[in-house]
């Protein structure tokens, strides 16, 4: 891949002589991958051992071969292959990949020469599907395990020894009826980053990326707000605002007048990301935000937006009825003054992301959907038109996939059908309302994805059919059970899930506690670090 490897600054080129080569792959193309700020921090985080030589692999596009992006080597010249996976679906194109490195995709039928492992927060979730096609996997923070695994790679310790390590070879056992019986292993306790002595910063730098050019910085790992249908917000508890010291470390790496993209601000201590901001663009910086809180933006912050042209906002529902049920924790209020402060502030666009099929909807909340957007369409008017110009509204919907380990883990995936006609109705009403854009996923696709997030090693052959080309329809005729036994019932409060092999520290208890309090319209606090005992993480 010469043509990304010019266009790229950051990136590391070692000699192998005398080095351990890894192969790090992302299994989705080079523009989805380096938009992902894990896979970066992976990436740097392996080359800064001098023992290492660490590459990148990409899901090839346009019949291109695959090849390594700093030296095109093939995947078959590395010690060991590493997977990074950040969403389910990719695990069809991480069998891909093997196929087309001439690898055999199925564990059972590979010599025992490099280890192909997988890691990123698909296998935290559910590690099960994976388990045909990996030989084991990393379950954890890079930053909290690279010692243990570049002493592994060195020989001076077995890659089993590593806290965080998986053996794919576990087994499980199914009753009569199709359900899981027993994971017969114990299961393997998530191990994240507690303090951080350098920076959380990718100095890795392309066009090719949703942030394109722009130096990223994690100012926090991890939410407290209690979202019940967020994974993220389980998967990285206990949540960790980095320390202002070491974020104001990072603005000494930025060269003047670059472009920067703030990462993590859901819990982030607000005071110290304005004086960070202040640092920044005291640099000549521009400086970006992934997403904003809509109940924390204040004057303050809104006026370090005033380079940035587009701002998200993630109401998730469109009523506050529901927002109580999901634990949004967003009234109408608060989302109409960010949207004033955004607009006083000169946006051009304003993204909205909501999702349909959540639990205990109703055609009230497809309603309030576009009901908010009008409203929010007129308080963006009210502002910017007097000053002769239109803020587009970008609106975007998306199928809800219950996730592993979520309070939701209980809930069934809705209808295709009922999907896609929804979808249609707020497709039509959204064009009613001015400077308004409306794009929606494929609810076939969301119900792969809820598939592969909730499904098992029974899903085995079903992969190898998507990738080696047969279609969905096709794909399914292949499964050993029927899908809607894990797309479409309402699972049992005391049923053994398959990912329950990953302890991420997070008490089945308390889950369902929050199942419950969402049935009955119950809102919960956020964390309180420190001083709530209640999920566990903080134990």
């Amino acid at each position: 891949m010469p043509s990304l490897l010019t266009s790229e600054k950051g990136v590391f080129k070692k000699r192998w002589r005398g080095r351990v080569p890894v192969a790090l792959v992302f299994p989705n193309t080079y523009h989805v991958g380096m938009s992902n700020l894990g896979f970066r921090l992976v990436y740097e985080t392996l080359n800064a051992y001098d023992e290492i030589v660490c590459e990148r692999f990409f899901l090839p596009e346009d019949g291109k071969p695959l090849r390594s992006v700093e030296s095109n080597r093939p995947l078959t010249d590395f010690s060991l292959v590493l997977f990074s996976v950040s969403f389910e679906a990719d695990l069809v194109n991480l069998v891909k990949i093997l196929e087309q490195a001439g690898i055999p995709p199925l564990r059972t039928e590979r010599k025992k020469d490099s280890p192909i492992l997988a890691g990123g927060i698909a296998t935290w979730l559910n590690p099960d599907p994976f388990t045909p096609f990996v030989d084991g996997f990393l379950i954890g923070e890079i930053e909290a395990f690279s010692a243990d695994l570049v002493s592994a790679l060195l020989g001076e310790k077995a890659i089993e020894e590593i806290p965080c390590y998986l053996d794919a070879k576990y087994e499980v056992s199914f009753d009569a009826d199709g359900f899981l019986k027993e994971i017969k292993t114990a299961p393997i306790k998530r191990v994240f980053t507690q303090e951080i002595s350098r920076p959380p910063f990718s100095g890795l730098i392309t066009k090719e990326t949703e942030f394109a050019d722009t130096y990223l910085l994690e100012v926090g790992r991890g939410c407290g707000r209690g979202c019940r249908f967020c994974a993220a917000g389980i998967l990285y508890r206990p949540p960790r605002p980095w320390p202002k010291e070491i974020l104001h470390k990072a603005v000494s790496f930025i060269p003047d007048k670059a472009k920067v993209g703030l990462v993590g601000l859901e819990f982030a201590n607000q005071e110290t990301i304005i004086e960070l901001a202040r640092r920044l663009l005291a640099k000549d910086c521009t400086i970006t935000f992934s997403s904003l809180r809509a109940d924390a933006l204040t004057e303050d912050f809104a006026r370090l937006l005033v380079r940035q042209k587009t701002a998200t906002i993630a109401p998730e529902a469109g009523t506050e009825r529901l927002r109580r049920i999901i634990n949004k924790g967003l009234d109408e209020e608060a989302i109409l003054s960010a949207t004033e402060l955004l607009a006083k502030e000169g946006i051009k666009a304003l993204k909205l992301y909501f999702m349909i099929g959540l639990p205990f909807e109703t055609d009230e909340d497809l309603r309030g959907i576009v009901n908010l957007a009008k409203k929010m369409r007129h308080t963006l008017d009210k502002v910017t038109r007097p000053k002769g110009y239109v803020v587009e509204i970008r609106l975007s919907v998306a199928s809800f996939v219950p996730k592993p380990h979520t309070p939701f883990q209980w809930v069934p995936f809705e209808n295709k059908g009922s999907l896609k006609k929804k979808i249609t109705w707020l497709k039509k009403e959204s064009r009613k309302i001015a400077s308004t854009r409306f794009t929606a996923d494929l609810p076939k696709w969301a119900a792969m994805q809820a598939l592969i997030a909730r499904g098992d090693r029974r899903l085995k052959n079903f992969i190898l059919a998507l990738a080696r080309g047969k279609n969905l329809s096709q794909a399914f005729a292949s499964l050993p059970l029927n899908p809607l036994f894990i797309l479409a019932r309402e699972r049992q409060k005391e049923e053994l899930f398959p990912w329950e092999v990953i302890d991420l520290g997070v008490k089945k208890e308390f889950l369902y506690e929050e199942w419950v309090r969402a049935r009955q319209g119950k809102t919960s606090p956020p964390c309180h670090l420190g001083k709530c005992k209640r999920c566990g993480a903080c134990l």
